[in-house]
């Protein structure tokens, strides 16, 4: 969990100081599924530029999902902005996202509904794989086996099949200004956008693209 400690520090910013500003950063980055804490104690309240300076901002160049030390940046401008500076500070993040974890022994293949994951809020901060989001697994598949009360990250998901090995499936081809259809056999399973073969009514093996619909695109 986030600690409290870290959390009081960054409680304690002005608005309108340094510490506040950086806060106001991380404030825009935090969605219903992600959680940041900002540490700016070793920051000053207050900020000293150039002597043409007459504003400043703060800005961050990095991803939506911050962890770790990050290096913030105070833009110094002059009254025409024709004039600036960058001056560099640096911050500690931390990050909790809401992550699916396995209920229990999960095996490749295996979809990922309310009987196999539950959501639960864990401590991301330095892991760069990302957890799916909780309107989308519906749609997927587990690509290996996964212990009770592991997170399961979107690299180890892959797209449910819409055609299966055997089916007889609509195969579309054509170019520009004609095309046909025709009903043809798949040889192996299919998720949407997969590469697979099938068996023509001619009995040729062809190869086309899965659609979301289960039809097969051949170019």
């Amino acid at each position: 969990m986030i600690s409290a400690t870290i959390l009081a520090l960054a409680l304690v910013a002005s608005p309108s100081g340094l510490r506040g500003k950086v806060a106001r950063i991380y404030d825009d980055l935090r969605t219903e599924t992600l959680r940041l804490v900002v540490d700016t104690s070793r920051l000053s309240e207050s900020v000293k530029g150039p002597e043409w300076g007459v504003s400043w901002r703060v800005e961050r160049d990095g991803g939506k999902r911050p962890s770790g030390t990050e290096p913030i940046s105070v833009v110094w401008s002059d009254k025409e902005g024709s004039r600036t500076r960058r001056d560099w500070v640096q911050v500690r993040v931390e990050r909790e996202e809401l992550v699916p974890v396995a209920k229990k022994r999960l095996m490749r293949g295996d979809r990922a509904d309310s009987s196999s994951v539950e959501w639960l809020w864990r401590r991301t901060t330095g892991i760069r794989a990302t957890p799916p989001s909780p309107d989308s697994i519906g749609n997927l598949r587990l690509r290996t086996g996964i212990a009770p009360g592991q997170v399961v990250w979107r690299e180890q998901f892959e797209m449910q099949p819409v055609v299966r090995r055997g089916q007889m499936v609509m195969v579309r081809a054509g170019n520009q200004g004609a095309s046909a259809s025709v009903e043809a056999q798949a040889l192996q399973d299919g998720a949407p956008g997969d590469r697979i073969r099938l068996k023509s009514p001619f009995g040729r093996t062809i190869t086309g693209t899965t659609g979301s619909d289960g039809t097969v695109t051949v170019h």
